[in-house]
């Protein structure tokens, strides 16, 4: 039987729920999941993504909890499945992984969201192959900060990366061993970064407020570009704004790099 309630521990499972027909159903969220916007209010929450009240969320006697195995800390997994909850985790480290995860989805709610998924899906993957059929951008080098004090960026092992290949990116410190690796700004320079990408979130990166700071540190020379976090991170529904987002970046690059 499809589960009545559950549970969600990661921001982009949530939106991508409500995308296929799940918000009857959801019965709390993470303080995290704010999309979609104006469709959450009043849902319980139940912590972070790295600290939920496991507690609490037995308590709300969930038939399925979803969870991602990059935003989620096993422990809590492992302490839901202990009290008896079941738990959908997932993993997508690339654009072509997302599909699948949503097809995932909507059979594990099954009825009709099993069909919304499907569409979903489709969707995606025809826009995923439709950007990669086009012209070849043109090849820029970048790194994409997550992070300061200390500096973070991101290694080619991650969902970031894949997408910014389809707009021509070449991470700088795509073979780092560590998917998140620390770095200093002057390194990004040596290595060849001509762009530089701050997103905004998971660390809140705003022009207005780092414009002059990211200008000193990597030079009045460098393209550095102020993106919108949700698109390039957050997979699921979102990924077709992300693979929109990629092709309006190309765009963006040609002049700039003309």
């Amino acid at each position: 039987m499809p589960p009545r309630r559950v549970v969600s521990l990661c921001p982009s499972i949530t939106e991508t729920l409500v995308a296929i027909g799940g918000l009857s159903r959801l019965a709390a969220a993470t303080r995290y999941c704010v999309r979609p916007k104006g469709l959450l209010w009043g849902l319980p929450r139940i912590g972070g993504t790295k600290d939920p009240d496991v507690g609490r969320i037995v308590d709300l006697k969930p038939d399925l909890v979803f969870a991602n195995q990059e935003e989620n800390r096993i422990e809590d997994v492992r302490a839901l499945e202990r009290a008896g909850v079941e738990v959908d985790v997932t993993f997508s480290k690339t654009v072509a992984d997302v599909p699948g995860a949503i097809r995932q989805w909507g059979s594990r709610l099954g009825g009709a969201s099993e069909a919304q998924a499907e569409d979903l899906a489709r969707s995606i993957e025809e826009a995923h192959e439709s950007l990669a059929r086009e012209k070849p951008a043109r090849p820029f080098q970048y790194a994409y900060w997550i992070w300061k004090d200390p500096w973070m960026t991101v290694s080619d092992d991650t969902y970031v990366a894949d997408l910014l290949r389809l707009a021509g990116g070449l991470n700088v410190f795509g073979a780092e061993p560590d998917r998140y690796p620390a770095a200093e700004p002057s390194e990004s320079a040596a290595r060849g970064a001509s762009v530089q990408i701050f997103p905004s979130e998971p660390f809140p990166f705003r022009r207005a407020r780092h414009d002059q700071l990211t200008r000193e540190l990597f030079g009045s020379d460098a393209i550095r570009l102020f993106v919108d976090g949700d698109d390039y991170c957050w997979h699921g529904v979102r990924t077709l704004d992300g693979l929109k987002a990629m092709r309006e970046l190309r765009g963006e690059l040609r002049e700039k790099l003309a």
